[in-house]
């Protein structure tokens, strides 16, 4: 039986219908030039803007070369010591003053939050000393941010590495004022479906189901989560609870890698032990369950190593990421089925236990110089379970989960197999037009599949079965 499909596609900027709507964007459009230091978009990078200024006098210095070191963005200093970096992508980030007749100063721990502007001030002291020297400061997180209007948490994913979570909703479960019920999130009291689901600021609402999480992500793949619990602006449509918003890794100058392997017994599960009885122990307190996180992440190797041996050269720099996510478990019940078929994802190939997760995120992008970026994103996951929710289509829709349909406990073979299945596939551009203004196109597509399969066999192969009529007598 297929339960149906649903297509979404978006795009932050859209050809509209009539005069009105040309006129409305030429008003926008202008306004935003008038205005530039608000900025057109803000959504998914950060500025750093500060002064410098000589130390013993407070002159403004300028001419000061300002460098985030590890990366090729800088700035320098105007004729009143001010600079601004923008475009910055979340993350920690270490900067550089330098300038002839001055002691090079470094600033560390500077952390930039997507949507933000952080402040970062120099104060370079005149020297004779011999070049090399340097000034070393520890930045520090302000314990309020007065230019905050909404109630916000963000977490990175240097606070994400030392947090017990497996995917977003373990994230944003831990946040204050968000409570987490039968794998929904409830925002200050309101129901799953007011809240708006972004990652990497395009929406991933369930188009068939009208929740999000639909799409599963695994916690070592997000750079940055944003709660936000209330206030906020017209950023932000189609939400009345909350905003929850991801930020995904990205590809860097060096190649780096990750896996990670977690289990909850170790050697000591058998499914040929009993349940019950003195040798139940062994099993009593194990699910069953076993965790895999890959990441890989680097320059792409074709446009550094391969087109340039040929002659060719691509401009700019290409980065890559790509995670693999592997959730299995038996979960709580005391009766599995002994195996798992899906008709839409190779049968029962990646179906070995009771709740069998599985998500992929590659992201590709191409920094083409300094103000132009172009990024290729695409995602998928797949739940194959026996979840007697799954196939509910109202708002009060349940993501799928560990679910057990008690009416057939003794003969869960029988019983059907779920399958709930994601795509997504993005293309983000960013263009900076100035230091203070830039804006992103985003086109994306999202795509979800449930489908459930009786009696282990294909949804075509399954004869319902004819009652028997009897003549009256």
């Amino acid at each position: 039986m297929k339960l149906g499909s649903g297509d979404h596609a978006s795009a932050t900027i859209s050809l509209g219908r009539g005069v009105l709507l040309l006129l409305l964007l030429v008003v926008a459009v202008s306004s935003l030039l008038a205005f530039p230091r608000y900025g057109l978009a803000q959504g998914a990078r950060g500025t750093i803007r500060g002064k410098v200024v000589d130390k013993k006098t407070g002159d403004p210095l300028p001419g000061v070369n300002i460098v985030v070191v590890g990366t090729y963005y800088g700035a320098a200093s105007g004729t009143d010591g001010k600079y601004v970096i923008p475009n910055m992508r979340p993350g920690t980030y270490q900067l550089r003053a330098r300038m002839i007749g001055y002691r090079e100063v470094e600033v560390t721990g500077v952390k930039v939050r997507a949507g933000q502007t952080v402040t970062v001030n120099f104060e370079l002291e005149p020297t004779v000393l011999t070049l090399g020297q340097e000034v070393v400061v520890v930045g520090e997180k302000p314990l309020f941010d007065i230019e905050e209007t909404a109630s916000r948490k963000r977490l990175g994913s240097e606070e994400l590495s030392g947090l017990i979570v497996e995917n977003v909703q373990d994230v944003v479960a831990t946040q204050v004022g968000v409570v987490r019920a039968d794998d929904e999130i409830h925002i200050r009291g309101g129901r799953s479906y007011e809240n708006a689901y972004l990652i990497d600021g395009i929406s991933v609402q369930d188009p068939l189901a009208g929740t999000g999480f639909g799409l599963q992500l695994s916690s070592e793949a997000i750079q940055e989560v944003e709660v936000i619990t209330g206030g906020f602006n017209a950023e932000y449509g189609q939400a009345m609870s909350g905003i929850i918003s991801i930020k995904t890794k990205e590809g860097g100058d060096q190649y780096k890698g990750l896996v990670s392997y977690k289990r909850d017994h170790f050697g000591s599960y058998s499914p040929d032990l009993p349940l019950v009885g003195e040798l139940s122990s062994r099993n009593r307190h194990s699910f069953n369950t076993d965790i895999v996180d890959i990441n890989l992440s680097g320059p792409e190797p074709l446009t550094r190593f391969v087109l340039p041996r040929l002659g060719l050269t691509v401009p700019g720099k290409v980065s890559f990421f790509t995670n693999l996510h592997t959730y299995l478990s038996d979960t709580y019940i005391k009766h599995t089925a002994r195996q798992l078929y899906s008709s839409i994802f190779y049968g029962s190939r990646f179906a070995p236990r009771q709740d069998n997760r599985w998500a992929s995120l590659s992201k590709l992008t191409w920094r083409i110089d300094p103000v132009h970026k172009l990024a290729l994103s695409y995602s998928l996951s797949v739940d194959i379970n026996q979840n007697t929710q799954s196939l509910q289509t109202r708002l009060e829709f349940v993501p799928p989960g560990p679910g057990y349909p008690y009416e057939f406990q003794k003969n869960l073979d029988e019983f059907n197999t779920f399958t709930h299945l994601n795509e997504r596939v993005a293309l983000m551009w960013t263009h900076t037009l100035s230091p203070a203004t830039f804006y992103e196109l985003k086109l994306s597509r999202y795509f979800t599949h449930l489908r459930a399969d009786a009696h282990g066999l294909h949804w075509s192969q399954y004869v319902e079965p004819q009652d028997i009529v009897t003549q009256p007598i």
